[in-house]
């Protein structure tokens, strides 16, 4: 795609005038319409991280005109099988290959081996991202207003970078209080509801804190764009970024024919990711294995590999969408 999104990123410079918080003296900055790959990983038939085509990857990535940023270390990494060793030397390796083209975000969440975020986000600071993604906590409990705050507290106290919360079921006030209380400065939307995300865009867009609002929500993110989304952060970028960016283009200059010539391009591949079973980006490291993208599509336990099924179907997915 040579569409490109650049027209839509504002002057950096215009943030404080409109209320948004100061960043750190010396980081580049996160623009808030802005198209976010989640970078997927590579791990070769012995569980171990190919950082080589992990390198090659982000490079690519960096590479697609309109991308604005970079996440590594999420979910779409499958980040809770990463040691603290791993994810710090994936960040220093994606900070690496994007020299200085555009920002890096690196997402902390706990997991068995990292019980506490403060480790995560002091790494995150020592390595050099631009932000920190605060991921969703383990449980329901997670979720209230307390527990919330305290995590945010650990996080923020052990890093002064800027956060991007990763939203799936803050309820619409708590988020709002975390936006408020926070040095937030967007959101990955992922409610997985259509009026749940409307109504906490309108909530956040009320603070007048310049707070981005990224969807996350790849099976409909024509219907996120229209109502006013500010871009896209999903890990499924990690293979259309282009087409996201192509797809915001058209929703911003309000060219309904060619974002739904998009969006068809889209739909057949979010079909097959996102359809009950395997973990989605499983199947998307299959398909980044099977463009030629990557070397590997291998996973490490609890997920498991793909069965010839499963492959076949995404064969034909990827083909329906022009991509094979």
């Amino acid at each position: 795609m040579s569409t490109s999104i650049v027209t839509l990123l504002p002057d950096r410079a215009s943030s404080a005038e409109s209320g948004q918080k100061a960043e750190p003296s010396g980081r580049q900055s996160i623009p808030r319409k802005a198209i976010i790959p989640a970078a997927l990983i590579s791990i070769d038939k012995d569980g171990k991280i190919d950082y080589h085509d992990f390198k090659r990857h982000i490079s690519s990535l960096a590479d697609v005109a309109g991308v604005s940023a970079i996440m590594v270390n999420g979910g779409s990494g499958l980040d809770k099988t990463l040691t603290r060793e791993e994810r710090q030397k994936l960040l220093g390796v994606a900070l690496e290959a994007v020299d200085n083209k555009v920002p890096i975000l690196a997402a902390v969440r706990e997991s068995s081996t990292i019980p506490k975020l403060a480790p995560l986000a002091k790494d995150a600071q020592r390595e050099g991202a631009q932000a920190m993604t605060i991921m969703p906590p383990a449980d329901e409990q997670g979720f209230s207003w307390d527990s919330a705050q305290s995590r945010f507290e650990e996080a923020c106290a052990a890093s002064n970078l800027p956060v991007v919360i990763y939203q799936t079921r803050y309820e619409t006030e708590g988020l709002v209080r975390l936006a408020e209380t926070f040095p937030v400065v967007g959101v990955k939307e992922g409610s997985k509801d259509p009026s749940t995300f409307e109504s906490n865009l309108r909530a956040l867009r009320d603070l007048k804190l310049n707070i981005a609002v990224w969807s996350t929500h790849s099976k409909w993110l024509l219907a996120d764009l229209a109502i006013g989304a500010d871009g896209i952060l999903s890990g499924m970028g990690s293979i259309t970024a282009d087409l996201h960016v192509a797809l915001a283009e058209a929703v911003h200059h309000s060219d309904l024919k060619a974002a739904r010539k998009i969006n068809d391009q889209i739909f057949p591949l979010t079909r097959v990711f996102y359809r009950s079973g395997q973990n989605p980006h499983v199947r998307m490291m299959y398909a980044l294995r099977k463009l030629g993208l990557q070397k590997h599509g291998f996973v490490r336990p609890p997920y498991q590999p793909l069965d010839a099924s499963e492959r076949s179907k995404i064969d034909q997915a990827l083909a329906r969408s022009g991509f094979l």
